[in-house]
């Protein structure tokens, strides 16, 4: 949904009930995905209030969880 630039984005569980918005870091290592916020309300009202991890005067001390749904989600190793 976001291109945060630098191999980052933004982007929706559309399977969760509450719409999660998920970060993909690529410097996160192999789980790489984290929960930015835990609906898609509550990430739009952060970023209208400005108080989000992107905003330049943000604490740099926020610690996202990694996202739980990742490993449902992987697809199986393929054999080769």
């Amino acid at each position: 949904m976001l291109d945060w630039g630098c191999g980052m984005f933004a982007a929706v569980d559309c399977r969760s009930a509450d719409a999660t918005v998920l970060l993909f870091d690529p410097n996160g290592g192999p789980d790489a995905w984290y929960v930015d916020a835990e609906s898609l309300t509550d990430w739009l009202e952060t970023w209208l209030a400005e108080t989000g991890w992107y905003e330049e005067d943000a604490d740099q001390d926020i610690a996202m969880r990694s996202w739980e749904g990742l490993s449902s989600r992987r697809p199986p190793p393929t054999v080769g």
